[in-house]
């Protein structure tokens, strides 16, 4: 019911979005060439990318603005790529963050029928509560919707619209923020003379462009492990149920790798990402078979020295950090309560997730398949932008098909057909812990 918003998008129209991850910054700009009439529609039917900008990032630090003179030289840079190949000025976009101590809010509310139908003005008027709701305690709200209904005694109920009944129930899921942090966003993007139409959770993006629906539909867990942060968004039943956001990603490993061989940081990403492997038998992106007697060059500063590691040896500096990585990721779902609704699979997407042997290495510590997930093909996109690295950036186009009540035009729509009316009768809200 709620899988494709309920605004139209109009033929022809242009779109900017703007991932800022901590480690590469990435801005596409699209145009939608048909209305997503069928909630099915892959993203590719819809929309063809006519302009590309990314470069690495500057001035963030495991998802937080830290140096805004750097970051706006590199996000004045990436949206001209993106200004130039399109052809056109860009003032306003859409913004994936994974700042602001994300958390997921999941409340249910009541409302009163007295014997008669429902009526779509309840949903809106009870959502519009939970979006006051949500954001009651000084915290922005970025994504707000339903997670199931039910009618008097009857759960699960899919559409209640016309059904009748005494008492309509419906449970939401919001994913709040630290105001503060977006506020710095929102004055990085001012100063390259832009504006944030909406703000949208990098785990919750990630995940639309990786899960298809089936694996919405039977519950999963998408995992994107970038470069300073790991982002993790959970679907249950058909439902985006949970998300959550650790101040940890690849570069941990890059660091461990530069520490332990006393080289420099970027030849240390470099060693990671043609020769790194969770497990010392596998092969590389580099091609080289794995083994003890295969040996590499690692250069030093200004390349004044050189060093020798055997795969087998830096597989073994590499294991330890990615079972950290993914340690924490395990206790911060059984912490949430979430941990039996993980679903039967999981889904590992983002920079890190190209590790040669992670998958398999997740799937023994989560003990269920594991699978890499990467972003649907889009017209416009070169080859390798459909890769995991660019899930968060792709997935912000299906953010905006999402019917999400966070969405300002759909919030202040909804407020001005129903102000005043059934407002002051709303049921009591009961605050739950999911």
């Amino acid at each position: 019911m709620f899988q494709r918003s309920k605004q139209t998008t109009t033929v022809g129209s242009r779109v900017t979005v703007l991932d800022l991850g901590t480690s590469k910054f990435t801005c596409l700009i699209g145009e939608w060439v048909q209305e997503p009439h069928d909630e099915d529609a892959p993203l590719g039917a819809l929309l063809r990318v006519v302009g590309i900008g990314h470069q690495r990032a500057r001035g963030m630090k495991a998802g937080v603005l830290v140096d805004l003179d750097a970051a706006e030289l590199a996000v004045r840079d990436v949206v001209a790529q993106a200004e130039k190949q399109a052809g056109e000025q860009v003032e306003n976009l859409v913004v994936a963050v994974s700042c602001g101590r994300l958390q997921s809010l999941n409340f249910s509310t009541s409302v009163g029928l007295s014997g008669g139908a429902v009526k779509q003005s309840h949903i809106d008027e009870v959502m519009i509560a939970g979006r006051d709701y949500a954001g009651d305690d000084g915290r922005a709200v970025l994504h707000l919707m339903p997670l199931g209904f039910a009618l008097d005694d009857v759960t699960g109920v899919v559409d209640p619209l016309n059904l009748v009944g005494d008492l309509l129930e419906l449970d939401l899921h919001a994913v709040t923020a630290d105001v503060a942090p977006l506020k710095n966003i929102a004055l990085l993007l001012d100063r390259c003379h832009l504006r944030a139409s909406r703000m949208m959770a990098c785990s919750y993006m990630s995940a639309l462009a990786v899960a298809d629906a089936s694996e919405i539909e039977l519950g999963t867990t998408v995992i994107d492990i970038g470069g300073g942060t790991t982002k993790l968004a959970l679907f249950a039943n058909g439902y985006f149920v949970h998300s959550d956001a650790l101040a940890i990603g690849g570069d941990l490993i890059s660091y461990e790798i530069a520490q332990s061989l006393n080289c420099p940081l970027q030849e240390a990403e470099r060693i990671k990402v043609l020769y790194g492997s969770a497990f010392a038998s596998q092969t590389g992106q580099g091609g080289q078979e794995r083994g003890r007697d295969i040996v590499y060059s690692i250069v030093g500063e200004g390349n004044v020295g050189q060093g020798q590691i055997s795969h087998e040896q830096l597989s073994d500096i590499i294991r330890p950090r990615v079972q950290q990585i993914l340690t924490l990721v395990m206790e911060r779902l059984n912490n949430s309560g979430f941990g039996a609704h993980s679903g039967q699979r999981m889904i590992l997407t983002g920079g890190g997730s190209q590790l040669t042997g992670i998958g398999e290495f997740a799937s023994e510590i989560f003990d269920k398949p594991v699978r890499i997930g990467a972003p649907p093909a889009v017209e416009g996109l070169p080859k390798e932008m459909l890769s995991p690295a660019f899930a968060s950036s792709i997935g912000l186009f299906e953010g905006l098909l999402s019917y999400d009540l966070a969405d300002e035009g759909l919030f202040k729509q909804a407020r001005r057909l129903h102000q005043g009316g059934y407002w002051a009768r709303m049921g009591a809200w009961l605050k739950e812990s999911f």
